[in-house]
């Protein structure tokens, strides 16, 4: 097994599930800071494993919620 990578595998899927529910529900910028600690987790896992097609998966959606984050709170 690859130990606690596993857990925060799952605990990641979970988190980005909830934050699905965040944004369906219009909770911001909640599901975004959710979306982000999924993406953490998933990376992680990623990383430890070499799987570059779950890096090829998470690292873009920083990419695209980051900036937004931004353009939403800090540039208006």
């Amino acid at each position: 097994m690859h130990d606690k990578t596993v857990i925060v595998k799952y605990c990641s899927a979970i988190v980005i599930l909830i934050a699905m529910v965040f944004h369906t529900l219009g909770i911001t910028p909640w599901n975004s800071i959710l979306q982000i600690i999924g993406i953490a987790g998933w990376t992680y896992v990623a990383i430890k494993w070499n799987e570059r097609a779950l890096l090829l998966n998470f690292l873009p959606q920083l990419l695209i919620i980051i900036p937004g984050l931004v353009y939403l709170y800090v540039a208006q």
